[in-house]
């Protein structure tokens, strides 16, 4: 695997020690043009009498490469791969080769074996840092003693390794929690744009369950009453038929009430929206087991069970018998519509009541559903139908009970 191949993304703020932390390009750059002052002051400052020409041509060479990191962290915004690697291994060698004469230029083997820690894994790192050590011995050969400041060089680039490494492992684990906190935030943003979905739904299904039943009904009522005043029916039928057009609309607006007070979470109690219900549609309510208060949207969900099913009987079964039964259980309560075979002639006023603008069998199910229910429908043994639905109490429901029993 090539050196470029384990570049870091923590190079992309290289710097060189404290200036590494700088978030901003240009003041980064400045930080570290600073410490490029400083250390070429240093070694020129304890340059021997008579330096010769390999000393000020290895710090020119440490300085230039210096320079070369901080135009790239300027004409970049964070030096590359190929790039890092050439600037450690120069600048590395030109430190240890001045530390022959000055062992102030091995401010530059660290610097650059720091660099070459934060920009790669360890393996690049270390092969890049080598190079300071190899310099130093094919420069110290015609000067001095072998091993000399050997020793000492590979010190510095060990400690130049750590340190490095030491800050890239400090920026891996920023970037680790800053891409999980991120992630975090997407996912709190998806599910409360779910949420907010799923409301607009609710609230759609809603609306659309209102406006589909009474409108619906009211249509079918105004028809009939065009009818009579077109063919000079009795006054007092004409009446009649005009009282009960009062009666839908004045129901529309109670279910619209009811709608908005179960979506504000508010409950009404649900036997008696059902017995309001079974008047309108002429059918037997009965009650079974302790009364409970329950949730809005349970409350809510089988109210709309038995509306649709009271209005599918009306239509797909006019004169029928029909009859609602709640029952309270221990762990749950039940809504349970029922109808006869229907009669050989519907009677008007049951018929007028259909308004087919429900959701049918599949809208009833996901309602159930959605309240953590189940429900069952399909044709009796007398020839009639029957929908049944069952929804567990949900927490805080028990113990409500309008007796106080412990049923």
């Amino acid at each position: 695997m090539s050196i470029t191949s384990r570049f870091s993304p923590a190079a992309d703020h290289p710097g060189i020690g404290l200036s590494g932390m700088i978030p901003d390009p240009r003041a980064r750059a400045a930080a570290m043009l600073v410490g490029l002052g400083v250390s070429v002051w240093i070694n020129v400052a304890t340059f021997p009498a008579d330096p010769g020409v390999v000393v000020p041509v290895a710090l020119a060479v440490a300085a230039l490469a210096w320079l070369v990191l901080i135009a790239g962290t300027l004409l970049t915004a964070g030096a590359r791969g190929a790039h890092v690697a050439a600037v450690s291994a120069v600048m590395c060698a030109a430190g240890a080769v001045l530390a022959v004469t000055d062992a102030n230029g091995l401010i530059f083997t660290g610097v650059a074996a720091s660099l070459a820690a934060v920009a790669f894994d360890p393996v690049a790192a270390l092969v890049l840092s080598t190079a300071g050590p190899v310099a130093y011995c094919l420069a110290a050969i015609p000067h001095e003693p072998f091993p000399g400041r050997l020793l000492s060089t590979a010190a510095v680039a060990l400690a130049g390794l750590v340190a490095g490494a030491s800050r890239r492992e400090t920026d891996q684990r920023a970037r680790h929690s800053t891409l999980v906190a991120t992630e975090r935030r997407r996912t709190e943003l998806a599910r409360a744009e779910a949420e907010l979905a799923g409301e607009r739904n609710r609230l759609g299904r809603e609306l659309h369950d209102v406006l589909a039943h009474t409108l619906g009904a009211l249509s079918i009522q105004l028809t009939a009453i065009d009818t009579l005043a077109r063919t000079d029916a009795p006054r007092e039928k004409l009446i009649t038929q005009i009282e009960l057009g009062h009666e839908l609309v004045g129901t529309g607006l109670d279910e619209a009430r009811q709608a908005v007070r179960a979506l504000r979470g508010e409950a009404t109690p649900l036997a008696a929206q059902l017995e309001r219900l079974c008047e309108l549609h002429q059918a037997a309510l009965e009650l079974d087991g302790s009364r409970q208060e329950l949730d809005a949207d349970t409350t809510l969900a089988l109210y709309r069970l038995a509306q649709e099913a009271l209005t599918n009987a009306a239509r797909h079964a006019p004169g029928a018998r029909v009859s609602v039964r709640i029952g309270f259980g221990p762990r749950a309560v039940t809504v349970q519509v029922s109808n006869s075979r229907p009669a050989p002639a519907p009677d008007a006023p049951a018929a007028l009541h259909a308004s087919g603008g429900g959701f049918g069998l599949q809208g009833m199910r996901e309602r159930v559903e959605q309240a953590g229910g189940d429900l069952q429908a399909g044709p009796t043994s007398d020839g009639g139908w029957r929908v049944a639905a069952r929804i567990p109490y949900r927490r805080g429901n028990l113990g409500n009970r309008s007796d106080g029993s412990d049923r």
